[in-house]
């Protein structure tokens, strides 16, 4: 396995340095790829004091003249990647040990992504040392244990429920080009196409239970997390494109149930997350949203296996909350 590290950054070259110095210690990476998104701040080789010369692997730093965002990056970087396989990673956080046992136990295995956990930093603040709970009872119901395994039919419409991130997955490059597998270009919620294209075109799994990186969520500053503007109406246009292959490939019918308990779920939580005057507009956009998108055999399914979502969704079409 030839892994290919892709980082998006943008003003973070001290976030970019502590991250290489680490990937120089693990020593298993065939190439790092750093896309700077026009930052102030930059973060190529010169202003981190590397030479790329010595490094024990390949660096590519493109710069983008105008700021695109992660989406538009991280397709960038995949675009420059020569590896086998490619993990995503924010220029914030970190690997931890379990992440070279991963590596190790992948080395000859076929497999189009592999799933493992991370330890959240609000998790780890209280004193935890793994998931936010709502995503481990997800790994316990699909029965994700162990620290190398291939994941069900079933354990795959679970575990695909999980919040979207593209830095807890190893992909295979040629699984996501041939697939045309992307993140959608969007301030946020970019992560959510790449995520749920991966499970819809999979045709193997893998997970590991093993916590392989901590991701660090910044408290009440101007991350996109916690963007709480107009920016977070653009999710649609993720939700559009997934809902899409949902439409045209028979094999992906067993996600139609999931994939729009996860969206319903996730209107919730965008909904809080706005300040107060952009609820009623919100509210707007996803009951057009589903009246455009939510055909009526997938309404149907979903009423007929999940009544309560059916009630939520029927909430949101009268203008209500989700």
């Amino acid at each position: 396995m030839k892994l290919s590290l892709v980082i998006p950054v943008f003003n973070d070259p001290e976030g970019v340095g502590r991250l290489l110095a680490q990937v120089v210690t693990l020593g298993f990476f065939a190439e790092v790829v750093i896309v700077d998104d026009a930052s102030e701040n930059r973060s190529d080789p010169a202003a981190l004091g590397l030479n790329p010369a010595t490094l024990p692997f390949k660096l590519k730093y493109h710069r983008v003249r105008k700021n695109r965002g992660a989406g538009y990056a991280r397709n960038k970087g995949l675009s420059l990647c020569s590896g086998s396989h490619v993990i995503f990673f924010d220029s914030d956080d970190l690997f931890t040990d379990g992440f070279t046992l991963l590596v190790d136990r992948l080395q000859g295995r076929e497999f189009d992504f592999c799933i493992f956990k991370h330890v959240d930093s609000r998790v780890r603040a209280r004193g935890g040392s793994g998931l936010l709970a709502s995503d481990e009872d997800r790994w316990q119901d699909a029965d994700a244990r162990g620290a190398l395994g291939t994941l069900s039919a079933e354990g795959a419409q679970i575990l695909c429920t999980v919040a979207a991130y593209p830095w807890n997955k190893i992909y295979r490059v040629d699984f996501l080009r041939e697939n045309a597998i992307r993140c959608t270009e969007i301030p946020v919620h970019n992560d959510i196409e790449i995520h749920w294209m991966g499970f819809l075109h999979a045709q193997t799994i893998l997970y590991s239970d093993l916590i392989c990186c901590e991701h660090f969520v910044a408290e009440g500053r101007g991350r996109l997390t916690n963007r709480r503007g107009r920016e977070r109406f653009a999710v649609t246009e993720a939700l559009i494109e997934v809902q899409k292959a949902l439409g045209t490939n028979p094999q992906t019918r067993s996600f139609i149930v999931p994939f729009t308990g996860f969206y319903i779920g996730l209107f919730h939580w965008i909904e809080a997350q706005l300040v107060e005057d952009l609820h009623r507009p919100f509210r707007e956009l996803i009951q057009e949203f589903l009246r455009q998108n939510l055909p009526l055999e997938h309404y149907i399914r979903v009423v007929d296996t999940d009544p309560e979502l059916g009630l939520r969704i029927n909430r949101i079409l009268k203008g209500q909350r989700a």
